[in-house]
């Protein structure tokens, strides 16, 4: 009997001992990982910036194409009023106190197509010593003066180099015209003086539907002369783009 006692008290002493050693190592602290989780907190953060990065590069692309898709609508619009404004003709009519007037639309050049079309303009800008680049519109019209004169001659008597001489002349004047004149022998001496002032007005031509307008569908030019001999042949307006 006292042999088993002792048996059994080394048994457990052995199982207390395992026991203590099995708690142990249970209880012991595993070293955490730190390194996956960097590099995991890294790629996140990359992700981060190139999605960043390619938001950025989609709206820089979306406005580049819309700039482009601006610019060559801008482009079709002026081609299509410039073909409108070459196959019309200059509208020639009277004001509401019959002054001769006339109405062209708008043509849009760039300073290169000024110079290819236009070689006339162009050399009298640099006759006025201004540079096509710095231009910014310009206005060409062409008029012609009519009128019909009926004068009463009398005789004068002149003298010339202590010689008297008989000469017939005539005068006719109205609040636009000075004519003056010597009828000699073979010969008609004359002069003759007009006045005139021309009005240009650059204006928008509304879209029109029965009686409402709006927008703007065509910039135009009218010219009226204050001389009522005076008939506007001719007029063109270019502004540079």
């Amino acid at each position: 009997m006292p042999h088993k006692s002792i048996i059994l008290m080394k048994n457990n002493h052995e199982n207390i001992n395992n026991g203590s050693a099995m708690g142990k190592a249970m209880a012991k602290p595993t070293t955490p990982t730190y390194l996956p989780m960097r590099l995991e907190y890294r790629l996140l953060d990359n992700m981060k910036k190139l999605l960043i990065y390619s938001i950025i590069a989609l709206v820089l692309v979306v406005i580049g194409l819309s700039y482009s898709l601006h610019k060559t609508t801008q482009e079709k619009a002026r081609y299509v009023a410039n073909q409108t404004a070459l196959l019309a003709d200059v509208e020639h009519y009277k004001t509401q106190s019959g002054l001769n007037a006339a109405s062209v639309q708008k043509l849009t050049l760039t300073n290169a197509e000024l110079k290819k079309n236009y070689d006339d303009v162009v050399k009298t800008a640099e006759d006025l010593k201004i540079k096509v680049k710095r231009l910014q519109s310009v206005t060409t019209s062409s008029t012609e003066t009519k009128l019909e004169v009926k004068a009463p001659v009398h005789d004068t008597i002149v003298i010339r180099d202590g010689v008297i001489d008989k000469l017939s002349t005539f005068y006719w004047q109205d609040p636009w015209t000075d004519v003056r004149g010597i009828i000699e022998q073979d010969s008609v001496d004359l002069n003759i003086q007009t006045y005139d002032t021309i009005v240009q007005f650059v204006h928008k031509v509304p879209h029109k539907f029965w009686f409402i307008k709006w927008g703007c569908k065509a910039i135009k030019q009218d010219i009226v002369s204050k001389n009522p001999h005076t008939n506007i042949v001719f007029t063109k307006y270019i502004e540079l783009k």
